[in-house]
């Protein structure tokens, strides 16, 4: 096809200001399709280069980053519309706008009515996670060139192959939804609304420094000294990636975080064989070196709790997470819903982590609830192999907010293949936020 398409290019204050009227203009009946082009490879907040909007069969691409502070009014616009803002896999695209609602301190954050278009189609039954080129072939017989998906959003001017790309992304978000709204049912729908509405709840607020610790890979796997050392270092090392803008992978990996709590290495050199690539040892090897020192006497944190993973990393419970997904699956029978929406790990986890903290886990909350019905997997342990004899099971609710209680297991119960499995990446975003028991 051609990928020529007509677009506003809108590097202006004026251009912004009408803009802006357009979008206040509009009712609970229109759409906003949306897109965002920036760059995150070495900094911990988003470059915002681009803002691709669709509106009324016209698009428009908003040059963030040679206005730079002057969108403040568009954000605001978008914040406050009535419309419904259609976007496709857009979790980056939510958080880069909550980003900037919050940095200008404005009083919404985040539109109200936010569909993503990848998740729409997971609740007609396809799978979750194919791309925009997926749905646009399979819905409208369309084909768009992705050769600019890893340009350098950052260099002026932008291409004239960059801009068409960038407008192509919005292009076609109403009429895929429009196709998308005649094949899912109305309860489904429903469904899917009430999924958006707790999605957006999870950016509304920042993410808390101190309960950064939570989402490290791995971090289930240790005891409470430890995990209070991981504590301290997750919290420094956030607040150092913030101050300094700084990805937190440059800082520590995620991966190596959890080595660094249980080993507590004393040198640089000692940093090394705990995963510390090179040349963060030379950036930032003499503050991690003192970071872990400091750690070591701190005085325990008066909230610790138990981490996101730390139920999958105990051998015991596999049957258990193995019971949870059969139940879940056989619910989700003749649902027309992709299990991937339901069966993603961090809420399997949450189900158990939930119980033992005496809260409601979110499978057992607002339309999963509606869908799955009560469930009824254990909190003890369905299976006692060898290696955890000493361990009857696991810890009650009763008792199970005192951490140190939690921990008092023998090293042989911890999963090591799934702390090495962990060792491949960070755990997703729902649980890099504090989660609620409630959507």
């Amino acid at each position: 096809m051609d990928d020529d398409v007509y677009y506003e290019f809108i590097d202006s204050p004026a251009g912004v200001r009408t803009l802006c009227n357009l979008i206040e203009s509009l009712g609970e009946n229109d759409l906003i399709g949306l897109d965002t082009e920036f760059m995150r490879v070495t900094c911990y907040y988003p470059d915002f280069s681009l803002l691709q909007l669709a509106i009324h069969d016209c698009n428009y691409l908003v040059d963030v980053w040679m206005l730079e502070g002057q969108v403040q009014p568009l954000i605001e616009a978008l914040c406050h519309t009535r419309a419904i803002v259609l976007a496709f896999a857009c979790s980056e695209d939510i958080e880069l706008l909550a980003h900037e609602a919050r940095r200008i301190n404005c009083d919404q954050i985040l539109p109200e009515r936010i569909y993503d278009l990848q998740l729409m189609l997971a609740f007609c039954g396809h799978s979750y996670g194919r791309g925009l080129n997926f749905a646009l072939q399979e819905f409208l017989g369309i084909t768009l060139a992705k050769d600019c998906t890893r340009s350098n959003w950052t260099h002026r001017p932008l291409t004239t192959e960059q801009l068409n790309y960038s407008a192509l992304d919005v292009e076609y978000l109403e009429p895929l939804f429009h196709k998308i709204r005649e094949i899912i049912s109305e309860r489904n729908f429903g469904y899917f609304i009430e999924e958006m509405n707790y999605i957006r709840s999870r950016y509304i607020s920042d993410v808390d420094e101190d309960n950064a610790y939570l989402a490290i890979p791995a971090a289930g796997l240790l005891n409470e000294k430890e995990l209070n050392v991981l504590h301290y270092l997750a919290r420094e090392r956030m607040e150092l990636a913030r101050s300094e803008n700084q990805a937190l992978n440059r800082i520590i990996t995620s991966k190596s975080m959890w080595q660094l709590a249980r080993y507590m290495p004393r040198s640089k050199k000692e940093l090394e064989h705990r995963g510390v690539k090179h040349g963060t040892i030379r950036q930032f090897g003499d503050i991690i070196v003192k970071w872990i020192a400091q750690a070591r006497q701190a005085p325990m944190y008066p909230d610790l709790t138990i981490p996101y993973d730390y139920f999958s990393h105990q051998r015991s419970m596999q049957e258990n997470f193995e019971a949870l997904k059969r139940a879940i699956s056989k619910k989700l029978e003749n649902s027309n819903i992709c299990p991937q929406v339901l069966l993603k790990k961090q809420l399997l986890n949450d189900y158990f982590r939930a119980k033992a903290l005496g809260q409601t886990p979110l499978l057992q909350t607002s339309w999963r609830l509606d869908l799955l019905g009560p469930l009824d997997v254990p909190l003890e342990p369905m299976s006692h192999s060898a290696d955890s004899d000493a361990l009857s099971e696991l810890p009650s609710p009763d008792f199970v907010s005192n951490y140190l209680k939690l921990n008092q297991m023998s090293d042989s119960t911890y999963n090591a293949d799934a702390a090495e499995a962990a060792d491949h990446g960070d755990s997703s975003d729902i649980q890099n936020r504090t989660q609620s028991s409630t959507p």
